[in-house]
């Protein structure tokens, strides 16, 4: 196994969600530059032009509401063809991280954090089923959040949504292993994306991640994708139905 090798990832396919910012957006670019060959989506054409410019003609990006089932459908329809037919690795990295009060919530908005993270995984993994049959990687990941895990506020619906994805990777996990596709889960912390940094992240929030740490730095996308490209590589091949927490070591498992 040449696990640590420029070779390793070189030919092989990606299908991604939500590659046009954030962490996804890293995952895009990083893969392509180790020779794969990446399908992603996200709903800002304009955006997603811009990381399709930056894989340099190994990736492709396709415009999908992840919401709507059948736009779902059509997606791993169109990757599947970009990438021959066949799937190594399957990255579910959208999400919608919202903001919202419990007192709130009604039925509506319930759905809404549903359809947005968690529905969309089990949807995309049901349709590329056949595609990851036919790969070779035959690896999904997960991504998850620690923000339920420590009972953060205002999150109470996405953390609910979100940790419904740690049970569907396991019990997918246990589920396709017979087949030797395997299943997991990253779930970073709270990742210093253009996003955050813009809309959330306070110059006091800084100080006091830095403070529950045990690592004195602020993470970025670049220390989440390794992580995720060891559990996509024949170095994991050992390991399904698991929960990789990537916080920088302010919550402990």
């Amino acid at each position: 196994m040449e696990i640590f090798s420029d070779r390793a990832f070189a030919g092989k396919s990606l299908l991604l969600t939500g590659g046009s910012s954030g962490i996804g957006e890293e995952i895009a670019v990083q893969a392509a530059s180790l020779g794969m060959r990446v399908a992603f989506c996200g709903r800002n054409a304009e955006a997603g032009a811009r990381v399709e410019a930056r894989c340099q003609g190994r990736g492709l990006f396709i415009r999908c509401d992840l919401t709507v089932p059948a736009e779902i459908a059509r997606f791993v329809d169109e990757a599947g063809a970009f990438l021959g037919g066949a799937v190594d690795y399957l990255v579910n990295a959208a999400a919608t991280d919202s903001r919202l009060g419990f007192g709130d919530v009604d039925a509506e908005s319930f759905a809404s954090f549903v359809d947005s993270d968690l529905r969309p995984a089990v949807l995309v993994t049901r349709a590329a089923l056949e595609l990851l049959r036919r790969g070779e990687g035959k690896s999904i990941v997960n991504f998850g959040t620690t923000n339920w895990m420590i009972g953060l506020a205002p999150f109470t619906l996405y953390g609910a949504a979100k940790s419904g994805l740690l049970g569907f990777t396991r019990a997918l996990a246990r589920e396709l292993g017979r087949e030797m596709i395997r299943v997991n889960m990253i779930s970073p912390g709270w990742i210093m994306t253009e996003k955050q940094l813009k809309l959330y992240v306070t110059e006091q929030d800084k100080k006091d991640l830095l403070r529950d740490q045990a690592l004195p730095f602020l993470l970025t996308a670049e220390e989440v994708v390794p992580p995720l490209l060891f559990l996509l590589s024949e170095g994991a091949r050992g390991i399904t139905g698991q929960n990789l927490i990537v916080d920088g070591g302010k919550r402990m498992e």
